[in-house]
This record gives structure tokens, C-alpha cells and sequence, in this order.
């Protein structure tokens, strides 16, 4: 089977043959069909489910265990790999729908495409990556319920990858205020900015960019996280995922109280890049997000109860591998060891009440 024109290159190569190479199959589903695929849920795994989120300004279509995209990759560059190998794990996993502005998603478009995918939903349970954080958490709340209204999902482990955390966090939130018939069970993050990131600081004039240490790839992305923030708005998601938003006295983390009280988190941060004596909130980092960020070094335990974390030299994105010329595997959502790390997650989900807070974590 031919594979799309994303995937023909060296890094795809070395990709297919690291421990990913198993899975080809399910990150591209099929090439020559005329029509989508109409979703649809045959499986007899019970009521419980994984439920992929993505992350500021993606798109990732609305896949269901035997409906993904028939065209490109499986369910768009975010959560390809990781919808694989849980798949692979036998879970029932489900992306939630995701666009880069208001609407439905019915196919993806820059790096890494998709198309031919299953029938979009409403734009009500599609999650807006460019607006604010409580509303794509509404709109995942609303996607978990219609899970458990068309489907008998009953309990979900959420899995989300950058700002695709805090939306499903909001959506914790927003499920547990209104006694939701959906629990969720437990939460892993992929690099998901906890209390902020520098390229937000850096957009929102509350960091300079020597701050880079003359790094290139720094500076490169400060200025790039620049223009995105400019062309959202101060209200957009690239703006409000600051230090100061999330952080301040009546930001984000503030206002999500004791949302994550018995759930288990694992949060799993990159540190391709570092500079020794640079600032923490900086260095090390993912190119993308401080890895003090991603491992909520400085969130507090009434904030996050109950955490593990795990730590890998990889960065945000595969668009960012293939920027930097490494491999995808070298992208912290198709980090074959990350993907072992979540399945291991949501695997031991039930029982993480019960081991030691902050195991792999460092000290605040």
C-alpha cells in the first residue's frame, strides 16, 4: 500500500523502522476508496473508552475504534500514533474532534493530512484549538457525553496532548459540576503547558527573547509563537496559555479547584533542548514547552493530587522533528517510549491511587 507524501521521507523511514513499524497499518488506514467511512462502533470491550485530545491550533478528525480517515494519516498528525498503538493494546479509542477555528472537521490540511475521514460532528463537540480553554472544555464535555449517549461510554481515560490537557481538564470540570453520567478515570498529558509556557510569555510581551540564550531554534520558534499569538488575538488560545493565565490569581489553575481530585495523572514532558543556566521556565525544554511546565513542577498537590511523571529528550511535535531534521520518533507523540508510557497508564489506571505520589517527578 502506497503511503501519503508526508510520510515518504528519511524520518518516516527511520519511523517505520523503530518499534513503531508495527503499527503502519493502523496510522494509514487505506488509500482509493471514493467515499468516508461512515462512523461506527462494533466493539464488544465494554463501556469504558480512550479518548485522544489535541492541542492549540491542530485538527483532528472524529475517529471511533473501526472508523478513522481513509486517506493520509489515521486521524491527523497529533494523535496518529498514539490512537495505533492503544488500538494495538486492544482499548476502545476515539478521537475527539478538533479545528483550528470554529466548525466541524471533516479532513486536515498542512503537515502531515487527512482526508476521507468519517462523517464530522456538530461543531458543539468540536473543540475550537484557537479559542479559549473553558470552551473547548465544554464542547469535550459535550463530544464525552454523546460517547455515552450513542455508544454506552461510561468511563474514560483521557489522554491529551499539549493544550489538549487542559481542555480535557476544563472538561473535567465541566462533567463533574453537572453530575455527569460519564467519570473519568484518569488523565495522561503529553507535553501539555501545566503553568504555562515561554513562548505564550514571550508573545504576551512578558518575556524577552534573550531569554533564548542566542539559540536558535528559540528564537526561531519565539518568533513563529509571535505571529500565530498576533493573528488570534489577545482572547486566542496561543495568548491565554501564558504564565500569567494560567497562573495568576484568578487564572486557570485557580479556578479548576479540586477538579482532578481522585484521578491519577501522568504527565510526560521533552527536554531535547537545553541550555545549562537558563531560566527554568525555559530550559529545558521541547521547543515548545519548558519541561517544568509539562511535569507541573511548580503546581501544588491541592491542584494535582495525585501525579507521575515521565521525562524524554524528544520535542512538540513531528512537524517540529521534521523541522529540526530528526526523525518522528523523536516527537513526544510518536516517541515509541512515550507511547509505552501511556499505554501503561491508562493499563494501570485503576490501581495509580494506590502507588506513591510523584514517582519519576522532580522535586518543586
Amino acid at each position: 500500500m502506497p503511503y501519503p507524501d508526508a510520510m515518504k521521507s528519511p524520518f518516516s523511514r527511520a519511523l517505520i523502522a523503530a518499534a513503531l513499524a508495527t503499527l503502519v497499518g493502523a496510522l494509514v488506514t487505506g488509500c482509493g476508496s471514493s467515499a468516508a467511512p461512515s462512523p461506527s462502533d462494533s466493539s464488544t470491550s465494554g463501556s469504558r473508552a480512550v479518548v485522544l485530545v489535541s492541542g492549540l491550533d491542530t485538527q483532528t478528525p472524529y475517529t471511533t475504534p473501526n472508523s478513522a480517515c481513509v486517506e493520509g494519516l489515521a486521524a491527523g498528525n497529533s494523535v496518529t500514533a498514539l490512537r495505533a498503538s492503544l488500538k494495538a493494546a486492544g482499548n476502545r479509542v476515539y478521537t475527539a474532534p478538533a479545528q483550528n477555528g470554529p466548525g466541524e472537521v471533516s479532513s486536515t490540511s498542512g503537515f502531515g493530512p487527512s482526508s476521507q475521514c468519517p462523517t464530522p460532528l456538530p461543531a458543539s463537540m468540536t473543540i475550537d484549538t484557537t479559542g479559549s480553554i473553558n470552551d473547548g472544555g465544554q464542547n469535550l464535555s459535550t463530544f464525552l457525553t454523546y460517547l455515552h449517549n450513542a455508544f454506552g461510554i461510561n468511563t474514560v481515560d483521557l489522554v491529551g496532548h499539549s493544550m489538549g490537557g487542559l481542555f480535557a481538564r476544563s472538561a473535567i470540570k465541566t462533567l463533574k459540576d453537572s453530575s455527569s453520567s460519564v467519570t473519568v478515570r484518569s488523565l495522561t498529558t503529553l507535553s501539555t503547558p501545566w503553568t504555562g509556557t515561554y513562548p505564550a510569555d514571550y508573545a504576551t510581551g512578558k518575556l524577552p527573547i534573550t531569554a533564548c540564550l542566542n539559540q536558535p531554534s528559540c528564537v526561531q520558534v519565539l518568533t513563529g509563537y509571535k505571529k500565530l499569538a498576533a493573528s488570534e488575538g489577545p482572547r486566542g488560545a496561543a495568548s491565554i496559555i501564558s504564565t500569567e493565565a494560567l497562573q495568576g490569581p484568578s487564572g486557570f489553575n485557580a479556578r479548576q479547584a479540586d477538579a482532578l481530585k481522585g484521578i491519577p495523572v501522568t504527565l510526560i514532558g521533552g527536554d531535547h533542548f537545553t541550555r545549562p543556566g537558563g531560566l527554568p521556565a525555559v530550559w529545558p525544554n521541547d521547543a515548545v514547552v519548558g519541561l517544568q511546565s509539562a511535569l507541573a513542577t511548580t503546581l501544588p498537590d491541592s491542584a494535582l493530587p495525585h501525579r507521575a511523571c515521565v521525562t524524554r529528550p524528544d520535542v512538540h511535535t513531528i512537524a517540529l522533528a521534521d523541522e529540526f531534521k530528526l526523525g518522528w520518533e523523536s516527537a513526544i507523540t510518536w516517541d515509541p517510549v512515550v507511547l509505552k508510557a501511556v499505554n501503561d497508564a491508562v493499563k494501570n489506571a485503576g490501581t495509580a491511587l494506590n502507588q506513591p505520589n510523584r514517582q519519576g517527578c522532580p522535586a518543586a
